[in-house]
């Protein structure tokens, strides 16, 4: 059992406990005084409905408690509002009891005192009933619950100085109650409070229903016309069981109505997350016969619906596209806004996967269209070429993605954002373009991770996701996820999340299938540029170091890799600027690696030129040719040919 659900039985039974001592004392006292000394009918009648009244108070609290935990913002102050009104019956009674015994006149007038007392207690804690169900907090609230405060208080110190003056009531020598000259300003603070709190129901009318203002007003009327009648009727007093009765009105009318409602609301919430995350894919790894890359995806609906999803799908056999998008907004509105994007950019990925900003382009104007909620979707859409790596993606507004660059930490690349869909029609949406190395990682997510709070109000933020992305993961996405979601949990402490925490993780492998059994094929592609040596050979040597490649063959290979890329960077294209393959199959089952280097610069076949003369000095030997000589008599095999429009050429090696 909870803290929550224990602290809330406590209170109930210590509640019940103070609510049948009190009635039942005040039957007792009752009855005893009645036979000793007898009481006037007057007095009985009023005694009568002030027991009455407490009775209907008590059943009134065990029925809102046990409410409570489906409806805790309205009845707190619903139930103090219950338990003043149960008071001031019972001190009402006392008065009546006490009333014309001058040896209980102390009794009388400190009675007396906390009767009046009660009225501007009522007042207040009626104020905070109707601003708490209208659950307003703006700064204009705030000020006007302090000067409610600051009333009150002196409304009670008053009414402590009122028993040495008694400007509002006195009990005189023989033991009776009597109205002071000033008693008509005794309920000034009441009336006043009263009035601003109509007037606060008057403007928020709109947020009610009919019957709910009536109920309102009731409260305020029926009080005030006792107290009317009360002027002009000595010795009749049915404020306390009146506005009992309105509360008993209150209750059913609005927090027993309330409650059908918030029921049916909540049920139509679980619902639309139920479709909500129906919609979603969540079979992992979504496809296992592909090596190229391993993805991750994850949602944890916070207790609102909200408009989070992701998505991934291949449009064909080398690509891959990975959607991650907010909706702003909650509620039924934010689901279906989800449903009709993540259709929208699907259709349109399906076909213009080569294009990110297109996408985006084209339902950002659809969504212009129609969009009479004025809601707006922040969405990233990436596309990655399964063959080559290359990473095309397009970011409207949404949250920066974090990359792990292999044998790197994740970090958050913070470009430059394109507006989100839906604010403004013809909007031109940039992309961008990367390439991926095998072993880089991209993780998206949405605002709720960053903007999870813990008890305090304090964000998650950039800094401990980024700290916790660098927790050890071995490279597995789906324990990435998780350290995040566990951070976060750990962050919040069981705070109650108002926002879907949603994430997705991606991995490039940089393999595809060779068609050759036993062999696998990886490729990288990088700029023909020298700059670019190290990635190459950190490929190369990640492949080999997993294949258990023997040091002597693995620096034989560097070498040649070297050679060869420095010649296409320095040559192949007369520009300055391209792009290099580099291809590798790896046999396991023969221990044997296959390299091609492929480039689409000028045609040359260095294996055309005759060999060097090594016998020849250096000063005697022509420049030029060293190098692929030392490749050609390193390796087992080294093959050249002219493709469509590139040069290809392969080195072989066992080892």
């Amino acid at each position: 059992m909870s803290v929550g659900k224990k602290h809330n039985q406590l209170s109930t039974v210590l509640g019940s406990f103070f609510f049948a001592t009190v009635i039942v004392i005040g039957i007792l006292k009752f009855d005893l005084v009645r036979t000793n000394s007898g009481l006037p009918v007057m007095s009985i009648v009023n005694i009568t409905a002030d027991i009455c009244s407490m009775a209907l108070g008590y059943v009134l609290f065990l029925v809102s408690t046990i409410d409570r935990s489906r409806n805790r913002k309205n009845l707190t102050a619903y139930l103090l509002l219950l338990i003043a009104c149960f008071c001031s019956a019972f001190l009402d009674e006392i008065c009546w009891l006490v009333d014309g015994d001058p040896s209980q006149a102390y009794i009388n007038a400190i009675a007396n005192t906390f009767y009046y007392m009660s009225a501007p207690v009522m007042t207040y804690l009626f104020w905070r009933y109707v601003v708490s169900y209208l659950d307003l907090r703006q700064r204009e609230i705030r000020i006007v619950n302090m000067f409610m405060a600051i009333g009150l208080l002196g409304a009670v110190i008053l009414r402590i100085i009122n028993l040495g003056y008694g400007f509002y009531f006195y009990i005189a020598a023989d033991g009776h109650y009597h109205r002071g000259p000033l008693y008509l300003l005794s309920d000034l603070y009441a009336y006043a409070g009263m009035v601003l709190t109509l007037f606060l129901v008057f403007l928020a009318r709109k947020r009610f229903k009919t019957y709910q203002i009536v109920i309102l007003y009731m409260y305020a009327f029926f009080p005030l016309a006792s107290g009317i009648l009360a002027l002009f009727t000595f010795g009749l007093s049915i404020s306390s069981p009146v506005i009992m009765l309105v509360l008993l009105l209150m209750y059913c009318v609005l927090n027993v109505i309330q409650s059908r409602e918030r029921s049916i609301s909540e049920n139509e919430l679980r619902m639309a997350t139920s479709i909500q995350t129906g919609m979603l894919p969540h079979s992992f790894p979504p496809y296992p016969e592909r090596k190229e890359f391993d993805l991750h995806a994850s949602t944890n609906p916070a207790k609102e619906v909200g408009g989070d999803f992701y998505d991934f799908y291949m449009p064909d056999d080398n690509h891959l596209v990975i959607t991650i998008a907010d909706v702003s907004g909650k509620g039924i509105p934010a689901a279906l806004m989800m449903m009709v994007t993540k259709t929208l950019i699907k259709n349109r990925g399906l076909t213009d996967f080569r294009d990110c900003a297109k996408i985006l382009a084209s339902v950002n104007d659809q969504f212009c269209e129609n969009n009479d909620l004025d809601m707006f979707v922040t969405a990233y859409i990436g596309v990655l070429t399964l063959s080559t790596g290359e990473y095309r993606y397009a970011n409207a507004g949404h949250e920066y993605p974090a990359v792990c660059k292999s044998g790197k930490r994740f970090e958050l690349v913070k470009e430059h954002h394109s507006p989100p869909l839906g604010c403004m029609e013809g909007i031109v949406y940039e992309e961008h373009k990367t390439t991926l190395s095998p072993g880089d990682i991209i993780y998206l997510y949405t605002d709720g991770v960053t903007e999870a709070n813990d008890s305090k109000h304090e964000l998650y933020g950039e800094q401990r996701l980024t700290s916790a992305l660098n927790l050890p993961f071995n490279g597995d996405v789906t324990l990435l996820n998780k350290n995040v979601s566990d951070s976060i949990l750990r962050f919040s402490g069981g705070t109650e999340q108002f926002d879907d925490i949603t994430m997705l993780s991606m991995k490039y492998n940089g393999s595809i299938r060779s068609g050759k059994a036993g062999v696998e094929m990886k490729e990288l592609k990088v700029k023909a540029d020298i700059s670019e040596l190290d990635k190459v050979l950190s490929f190369a040597d990640s492949i080999l170091e997993s294949m258990d490649c023997n040091m002597k063959a693995q620096m034989q290979i560097d070498v040649a890799i070297e050679e060869i890329f420095v010649n296409i960077a320095h040559y192949a294209y007369p520009s300055g600027e391209g792009e290099a393959v580099i291809q590798i199959e790896a046999d396991k089952a023969n221990s044997a690696v296959s390299i091609t280097f492929i480039d689409q610069g000028t045609p040359y076949d260095p294996l055309k030129n005759e060999d060097p003369d090594i016998t020849l000095s250096a000063e005697e030997r022509p420049i030029g040719g060293l190098g692929i000589f030392m490749v050609k008599k390193s390796m087992d095999d080294v093959s050249y040919e002219y493709k469509d429009n590139q040069n290809r050429l392969t080195i072989k090696k066992g080892f």
